[in-house]
């Protein structure tokens, strides 16, 4: 009977567990915790996004980073395989805003349970508590996994460790350190879907801001993104921020500003402008302009453009328009980059994807050795793309060594 050992209980260990597992093999699952699903549990503020409803070709494109990497896995095991899978377990399923799926109930729990009653039902044997210390390939090409209670033989192995995001939740780079050990290239793990961090501590405390506009440039490519933030005096975050991370995240950037006025041309603010003014010219500038954007931000673009904040709008001249005008739509941020995984919801980096197999996850330099879910260099955006390529390279991997049996 064929052993087949799963290092990591998180929702790409936990799906090559199920689906790999049948009558002519005994399936291990190793996790630092005591029960399955830690970061599962608070994935989607608890809630649980599992998935996404877009079409195939709009799904992928939602993929950032090795994209083409991910046509064989998805085609085998795509986002209504897993709505399908999801029905077939009983778990009924919301659809949100922009195609975001969560289970009904808005529990992750809900998730976790019936994933813990599978691995059950399946026998499958789930050694929680346990720190995997070495990996290593015997001379027979089995796999020993020394962990600091036990050692284990097995046929195949599956590396399901995740990333460096959550590390409270035993995410801690294992599966960097027992690729590294086999001979696998691993490219610079990053944060990404994570706040911005800014150098330069702003006088806010917490603002919500819609449809504003984030610009960078990189070294060789300009990025945008549009849509809602919230910022503090130390960092911006909310989706349109977070998206933006996870664009920039790998990219060595040269300047970062933002547009809080994106839907206005610097033509159309400036006749918004003249015409707060001239309806109460003898007001203060910051009463005038206040309707147009926030106070306490105003007062950071005033002083930014050195003009006195209780000067009479009628004061206000044509350069000092313009100046207002720039800052409001090129506002210049210095941002810390400086990595952050605490507060980050995926790694962007990880395993070279050129040396596995795409149909199979299969290393294409150990035999047997197979890599699923975010501890391969693959990483998307929000909205529950990224726990659906856990579960596409997880089916793949264990739909590969069921066809070996």
């Amino acid at each position: 009977m064929r052993k087949i050992g799963i290092i990591g209980g998180g929702p790409s260990g936990i799906f090559a567990a199920i689906n790999v597992k049948n009558e002519n093999n005994e399936v291990y699952l190793f996790d630092k915790n005591d029960k399955i699903g830690e970061k599962l549990r608070i994935t989607g503020n608890g809630r649980c996004n599992i998935t996404n409803t877009a079409y195939y070709d709009q799904f992928l494109d939602k993929i950032l980073r090795n994209k083409n990497f991910m046509y064989s896995s998805f085609s085998k095991f795509d986002n209504y395989s897993m709505i399908d899978f999801l029905k077939s377990q009983h778990v009924d399923i919301k659809i949100e805003e922009n195609g975001k799926v969560f289970p009904k109930s808005d529990d992750s729990r809900e998730i976790i349970v019936m994933f813990d009653r599978l691995i059950k039902k399946k026998n499958i044997k789930f050694i929680g508590k346990s720190q995997i210390i070495k990996v290593d390939r015997l001379e027979n090409e089995h796999f020993i996994i020394k962990a600091d209670k036990d050692k284990y033989i097995f046929d195949d192995l599956i590396i399901a460790t995740g990333g460096l995001t959550y590390p409270k939740t035993g995410s801690t780079g294992d599966g960097y350190k027992f690729a590294k050990n086999f001979g696998h290239k691993l490219i610079e793990p990053k944060a990404s879907l994570s706040p911005l961090y800014i150098k330069d501590k702003l006088p806010i405390k917490a603002l919500n801001i819609s449809n504003v506009a984030i610009h960078a440039k990189g070294e060789n490519k300009s990025y945008f993104e549009y849509g809602d933030i919230l910022i503090s005096n130390s960092l911006i975050t909310g989706p349109a921020a977070m998206r933006f991370k996870a664009r920039i995240c790998r990219d060595k950037l040269t300047k970062v500003w933002i547009d809080f006025l994106a839907d206005y041309s610097k033509e159309s603010l400036d006749k918004v402008i003249i015409d707060l003014i001239n309806e109460s010219p003898k007001k203060n500038l910051t009463n005038s302009l206040k309707n147009l954007i926030n106070e306490s931000l105003l007062e950071i673009i005033l002083e930014r453009s050195n003009i006195n904040k209780d000067i009479k709008s009628y004061e206000l001249n044509k350069a000092m328009r313009h100046d207002i005008i720039t800052m409001i739509k090129e506002f210049k941020l210095n941002l810390d980059t400086r990595e952050n995984f605490n507060n980050a919801v995926i790694t962007s980096g990880g395993i070279d994807v050129k040396e596995i197999n795409p149909q199979s996850m299969e290393s294409k330099l150990v035999k047997n050795l197979y890599f699923v879910g975010e501890v391969l260099d693959i990483d998307a955006l929000t909205g529950g793309y990224n726990l659906q390529i856990a579960f596409s390279t997880a089916y793949a991997a264990s739909l590969a060594i069921k066809e070996k049996i």
